[in-house]
């Protein structure tokens, strides 16, 4: 009960910021580049369950419709610079999510304890927030967002025929970080 209390006034504080802010634009080759690395890195969906702990209305294994359609692929010793990514300080589990055609990652909550971004590398999605005017965004190849955790969310692939890769990641909450997204909201 006391952790859901925490929980809860975490996810207050969140909902302070918008349920997306685009953060900038990464280039084709650089997407290139990091689609080619998603290619030949290994699926880490047991460890992405594991990493779940406090996302709510997702069920991520192999009997879901998530679990059929949707694969993770975690990136221990992160290199690549994404300069619109670069002031911002504690990034860490950096990992592909690959989304397959057609494939849906139902309304959810994420974990309230860390900021998160995602840069499409491959592909579109439609993001799907729920808020009183239930926004629809089309996020397209090469565009960088802060998704924030406390909104509640879903993400589509409408294509027919083309896998959707993105690259999601995780930063501390500190004062510089909720700064630098103030400014850019």
């Amino acid at each position: 009960m006391k952790n859901d209390i925490k929980a809860l006034r975490q996810y207050a504080k969140l909902k302070k910021l918008p349920g997306v802010i685009k953060l900038g634009t990464i280039s084709n080759e650089l997407c290139d580049q990091l689609c080619n690395l998603s290619k030949h890195s290994e699926i880490t969906n047991v460890k992405a369950i594991a990493n779940r702990k406090g996302t709510y209305g997702v069920e991520h294994d192999d009997t879901s419709p998530a679990g059929k359609t949707y694969n993770q692929k975690h990136i221990d010793n992160w290199t690549i610079d994404i300069e619109c990514l670069n002031d911002f300080e504690g990034k860490y589990e950096w990992r592909f999510a690959e989304l397959e055609p057609q494939g849906i990652i139902p309304m959810h909550l994420d974990d309230p304890y860390s900021y998160r971004f995602l840069a499409v590398v491959n592909g579109n999605h439609t993001f799907n927030l729920e808020s009183p005017t239930d926004q629809k965004i089309i996020m397209n190849t090469g565009d960088v967002y802060f998704v924030n955790s406390a909104h509640k969310h879903s993400v589509e692939n409408t294509a027919k025929d083309l896998k959707r890769i993105a690259l999601l990641g995780k930063m501390e909450i500190n004062e510089h970080n909720t700064k630098l997204l103030r400014t850019r909201a």
